[in-house]
């Protein structure tokens, strides 16, 4: 009897430390380690990461504040690629003030995330979906940056991506009755732009189809063209983008 009161109070004791482990250390699912034995390696691990940049902005907290420098403030499940080989798993969001992608590996509050390196080898992977890359980009009046981009479609000969941006205004506390508080605000903007291979550097996508159309070979134009008024396409949206994209791929020679 003493033996099965005490085999029966080690189970239960497993069974609490277990689930207790399980709550207060949560992981995203089917969460690999790299220190664990994950498919990558601890060297890679090591420089993947790295401490977040300071904020662009000090603002005065003390005003309302509109907006949000993260695209979502939520951490989402990720996976994280470098050269094509999987490293780890993470809680990630993105900072579009400062393009950074903040990353935890719990959702523990007392954790510091740490930031994602800017390196073209990097791909972030949503469960959504979602896909990441680190590209250089030339804005229409600026000069070439590099920063994270968001893939409408990518791997083929003709790719397209999504550049998600923030701007803070800052705002002021009202000084008299005839001159009212105006809120801190962050407002968030988007362009496009694709590239075609063997180019690394990534264009603005013209909004006017027509623009665009001029861009390719001559034998593509005319298929391209008709394609996009038979659908009633745009070059505003991501869908209609990637389906635009998928069927110039699909028409080369």
């Amino acid at each position: 009897m003493k033996k099965l009161r005490l085999s029966l109070y080690c189970f239960f004791l497993m069974t609490f430390t277990t689930n207790y482990a399980q709550v207060t250390t949560p992981k995203p699912g089917n969460f690999k380690s790299i220190t664990d034995g994950g498919t990558g390696s601890q060297p890679i691990l090591n420089t993947i990461m790295h401490d977040l940049l300071d904020n662009k902005n000090a603002y005065n907290s003390n005003l309302k504040t509109i907006g949000s420098p993260y695209l979502d403030e939520s951490y989402k499940i990720a996976t994280v690629y470098y050269q094509g080989e999987l490293q780890e798993n993470f809680y990630a969001r993105h900072n579009i003030l400062n393009d950074e992608i903040e990353l935890k590996q719990t959702i523990l509050p007392e954790e510091q995330p740490k930031a994602l390196i800017r390196d073209k080898n990097i791909k972030l992977i949503f469960e959504d979906g979602k896909e990441i890359y680190f590209r250089k980009y030339k804005p229409k009046k600026d000069n070439a940056v590099n920063g994270f981009v968001y893939a409408i479609n990518d791997s083929a000969t003709y790719n397209a991506y999504k550049v998600i941006n923030a701007k803070f205004s800052e705002g002021h506390a009202a000084t008299s009755s005839m001159v009212k508080e105006v809120p801190n605000r962050f407002s968030h903007f988007s362009s496009y732009y694709y590239s075609s291979k063997p180019e690394e550097i990534l264009r603005p996508l013209p909004s006017n189809y027509k623009k665009f159309i001029k861009t390719l070979e001559p034998e593509l134009q005319e298929k391209l063209k008709a394609y996009i008024k038979e659908n009633r396409l745009n070059l505003k949206e991501d869908d209609e983008i990637k389906s635009i994209f998928d069927y110039l791929n699909n028409n080369l020679k």
